[in-house]
């Protein structure tokens, strides 16, 4: 990853939503129609309904606090107001929830309480945990090779492997991710989902049949390997398993336990499979829902959701090693022992472990337990990945966490 222009300060100002009524899939991820396609991914992509189901809507208590002239760190050591600090990454809009009750809210660039947004890799945090879910019940489980359940992929890159090297980003495949790089594997992948000009006849196709094309570089369980098409296999498997399709095995497990608000999509790929890699969309206060639950250890209103055991796993278990032996960890001055782990990214900051979801163009979760503390920001930054601005987000939620569970007294302002 590279550091965008801006390194010293935040860039303080936004590009604008187009009103403009079609947009072509291939066109996308061009500056002028990011945010809009960020927020309308059903009206240009192939994507399908995961049902919310019929249970009551699970209302969070807001104790709302003026916070928007409270001073956070920035990833440069100096203050900003929570508003310019949302504004200067190109926030789309923000959810603060301590103690379990609303503390902030704002939505920017057209947003609104009932706006879906595109969660980008967020979407792999959540896949994930429908894993920790078929675990639990024993249809999986985090030693299982993958091509016991999906043999198609046996003599791919995939061969060998288990469940536990999917959820942590250590298979030993030939795959570059490179965002910057038009020939790289993961721009196949988009290819494959039609976000870039075709190639080859077929594109936009599978990306379970791009997964058994593969091959095997290095050794599984190794060093951190960030491949989006992990979750892709994660996929299939999950499907497999169940004999469900994905978008119904989210709302089984997961959606409709949550006390979602509103229904949530998934864009697919060309032959129709989900793109859990990065593919999900809800509105923001589901977003923060999701983000309790993890709080709270897996439980949802009514009961446990995800497994507890698989979410502390996630806090303690990453493995700071591997993450040091990746061809491209970040250039992170302000995450203090940075590892991966069930597919969140984690920190072990002084006052307890912390759990993130991050995605491209800057969707960003933050999950601190022991601080009873989720921040759930929507962005869209110009470029795809910004080390520079991620540490602004993880500085300024880490900063207000530390505000907000301190002795009582209100936030600093000015």
């Amino acid at each position: 990853m590279t550091r965008g222009a801006d390194d010293d300060h935040l860039v303080m100002r936004g590009f604008p939503v187009p009103r403009a009524a079609r947009v072509r899939l291939t066109e996308v991820y061009r500056p002028a129609h990011t945010r809009w396609f960020m927020q309308h991914v059903r009206e240009v992509a192939p994507t399908a309904h995961v049902s919310r189901g019929g249970g009551p809507v699970h209302q969070l208590p807001e104790d709302l606090l003026d916070l928007d002239r409270t001073l956070v760190r920035g990833g440069d050591g100096r203050s900003w107001t929570l508003t310019d600090a949302l504004q200067g990454t190109w926030a789309d809009a923000a959810i603060v929830v301590h103690r379990g009750r609303v503390v902030y809210e704002r939505y920017f660039a057209d947003m609104t309480p009932e706006t879906p947004h595109l969660y980008q890799s967020v979407s792999k945090s959540l896949g994930a945990c429908v894993a920790g879910c078929l675990i639990e019940q024993g249809l999986l489980s985090t030693e299982t090779p993958i091509t016991e359940v999906v043999p198609e992929l046996v003599g791919s890159g995939y061969g060998g492997a288990t469940v536990r090297d999917l959820l942590d980003m250590r298979v030993g495949v030939r795959y570059v991710e490179d965002y910057a790089d038009e020939d790289c594997e993961y721009m196949r992948l988009e290819r494959l989902y039609g976000f870039r000009p075709s190639r080859a006849d077929d594109e936009p196709g599978s990306s379970y049949e791009h997964a058994v094309e593969t091959r095997r570089e290095g050794e599984h369980g190794g060093a951190l390997h960030y491949v989006s098409l992990n979750l892709q296999v994660l996929a299939w498997l999950l499907e497999r398993v169940t004999n469900m399709r994905l978008p119904e095995l989210i709302g089984r497990e997961i959606w409709s336990a949550l006390g979602t608000e509103h229904d949530a999509y998934i864009a697919l790929d060309g032959a129709g499979s989900a793109q859990l890699e990065g593919g999900f969309c809800s509105s923001l206060r589901d977003f923060a829902r999701f983000g309790l639950m993890i709080s709270r250890g897996g439980r949802g209103p009514t009961r446990q959701i995800v497994p507890e055991w698989f979410i502390a796993d996630a806090e303690r278990n990453g493995d700071r090693e591997a993450y040091d032996l990746a061809a491209a960890p970040g250039d992170s001055d302000v995450v203090p022992s940075p590892a991966y782990r069930n597919n969140f990214w984690t920190a072990s900051p002084p006052g307890g472990p912390v759990l993130m979801g991050v995605g491209i163009f800057g969707q960003f979760l933050y999950v601190d337990r022991a601080a009873e503390f989720v921040m759930a920001v929507f962005s869209t930054q110009p470029t795809p990945s910004d080390d520079a601005l991620f540490d602004h987000r993880f500085s300024a939620a880490r900063s207000l966490a530390e505000a907000l569970q301190g002795s009582g007294a209100a936030p600093v302002t000015r």
